[in-house]
């Protein structure tokens, strides 16, 4: 959302034609202001699919 960092693949090739997939800037602000309010927790996922949804399983339980 800030910018900062590619959250999707770049455009190397040109196909979006100019499309940023982002919407207006006010809907932009409200999404980043809503995701903000939400809990943050940092886990560590893994290939073990069902270890990693024990994990988040727990983390659900917590919010």
């Amino acid at each position: 959302m800030s910018g900062a960092t590619e959250d999707r693949y770049p455009d190397v090739f040109g196909q979006a034609q100019g499309v940023d997939g982002g919407g207006r800037e006010s809907a932009r602000a409200e999404v980043a202001s809503r995701l903000a309010a939400l809990p943050h927790h940092a886990v560590r996922l893994s290939h073990d699919i069902p270890a990693s949804a024990a994990v988040l399983g727990k983390v659900a339980d917590t919010v």
